[in-house]
Parts: C-alpha cells; sequence; structure tokens
C-alpha cells in the first residue's frame, strides 16, 4: 500500500510507502490493526517489480513535486523486506530521497542498507525499560540502542509514541538520545485511530498530560506546521498530535 499524506501542508512534502506483512512488534496502538486482517496481504517476499502499480505511483509523485519517499510499513517494520536494498537503489535511480520509518529491530543487521539511504532514518523507540517495552510491543527484548545509533551515518530521528505505560519515561528517554550528536530531533507523538478512539483514549489523553508538562517546563523555539519545538536538555523535541489521518493519493499495489 502506498500513500502520501498532506497535514494541513501547502503542498504534499513527502510520499510512504507503506509494506504489509508480519511485523517483529505488535504494538497495540499500531495504526495497521484499523484495517480488516482480511484487507491485509503479506508483501515482504514479493519483489517490487511484481507492484504493478508502483510506477504509476511514483509518476504521480513527481507530478505533486514530491522528492522524499519514506518506506515504513502498515502493519509491519520495513527493514523485513526482502528486497530492501534493491527498492532503496530503484527509488534513487527514480531521482528521490529515500528515508526509513523503523522500529530498528533488526538495525544493526541490516546497517549497510541503512547507510545507503540518502534521507533520514526514522527510529521508533517508546522503552529503554524491558517491562514497559513489553507492555507496549508484547517483546521484552530491547535493541542495542547505543551500538546502533553511533553505527547510523545518515540523518537521524526518534520518534516516541506516548502511551499509559512510558509516560513517566518520557524524559529519562529524551535525556538518554540527548547526548547523541546524530540525531538531529525527537518527536513525541499522539496515537492515531480512525477506528479504536475508545479502545486507546487513555493512551490518547496520556500525550496531552505529557506534553503539557513539558509546555510548562520547557523553552518554546518554533512550530513545524501546526506541531510546537521546544528545547529539552539540549535537543529539539517535536510535539506531533496526529488527531486523524487523511489520505490525498492511496494506490493499492497489486500483484502480477
Amino acid at each position: 500500500m502506498e500513500r502520501y499524506k498532506n497535514r494541513k501542508r501547502k503542498n504534499p512534502s513527502f510520499a510512504n510507502i507503506n509494506l504489509q506483512g508480519p511485523c517483529n512488534y505488535q504494538c497495540y496502538f499500531c495504526l495497521g490493526r484499523d484495517i480488516s486482517l482480511g484487507a491485509c496481504q503479506n508483501y515482504l517476499n514479493k519483489h517490487f517489480s511484481t507492484w504493478k502499480n508502483l510506477d504509476k505511483y511514483l509518476e504521480k509523485c513527481k507530478k505533486a513535486g514530491i522528492k522524499k519517499i519514506y518506506l515504513t510499513g502498515q502493519n509491519t517494520d520495513p527493514l523485513l523486506y526482502n528486497y530492501l536494498q534493491e527498492l532503496i537503489d530503484y527509488l534513487k535511480e527514480q531521482n528521490f530521497l529515500v528515508g526509513i520509518r523503523t522500529n530498528g529491530v533488526l538495525a544493526l543487521e541490516k546497517m549497510d542498507i541503512i547507510n545507503s539511504l540518502n534521507d533520514e532514518v526514522g527510529l521508533s523507540i517508546h522503552s529503554l525499560t524491558k517491562e514497559i517495552n513489553k507492555k507496549i510491543t508484547n517483546h521484552s527484548m530491547i535493541p542495542n540502542w547505543d551500538k546502533i545509533i553511533r553505527k547510523i551515518k545518515v540523518p537521524l530521528r526518534i520518534a516516541i509514541v506516548i502511551t499509559r505505560h512510558n509516560k513517566n519515561e518520557i524524559l529519562n528517554l529524551i535525556k538518554f538520545f540527548s547526548k547523541y550528536k546524530n540525531i538531529h530531533y525527537i518527536q513525541l507523538r499522539c496515537i492515531a485511530t480512525d477506528e479504536r478512539y475508545d479502545e486507546l483514549k487513555e493512551d490518547i489523553l496520556c500525550y496531552q498530560e505529557v506534553t503539557n508538562q513539558i509546555i510548562e517546563k520547557f523553552s518554546y523555539i518554533r512550530d513545524y506546521y501546526t506541531a510546537s519545538i521546544y528545547d529539552i536538555y539540549g535537543i529539539e523535541v517535536c510535539l506531533w498530535r496526529t488527531v486523524a489521518t487523511q489520505l490525498t493519493v492511496i494506490i493499492i499495489l497489486q500483484m502480477e
């Protein structure tokens, strides 16, 4: 599945390629859980040349003036895609800047691929505590973030989804990441859902609770579109609230 989003921007600024398939994490707030399981397919073992709408999608991106494409997952992690390096090379040949959004579980194993990107790497890291990580992702294993972050040679951002489980850990997470010079900002995210608001309401309210504390305690720097940026422990932290998703273009890639 592919889409590009316009979050109150005058023009779309980037496009996503959202892969589908089994994931190595099972985050309970994953937006992919809003989609019927019957609508999902496993694309992780299918070469992108079988996606018969891919070139049409890329042409639409070019006509819209989009220069950046981020590889992410609708319900999976893009580092699980078997033809990831080939896809990155193909998109770069089409003159796109290519970045990735990943949970980082396979980052050390796929570091050569990560460092072949020519745009931002986004690492989704929600806890440094095994017990909390288990509650959020259904896995207690914590990747070696220090080693991973130090090995990444391309621009890096950290995304933290605020939940009922990690809300008291947020400032410690920011302090931990603030020591790395290759992290150019941290994004605090609110859970987004189109179908499960009542189920996730407690977590969504936690976002407001944490960000209110940040607004009271730390220095405001500037706005980025509708989001505010604060200086926390010497690193820029963006308060990114996605209330709902809005699709400008969506193309389902069908295999031959």
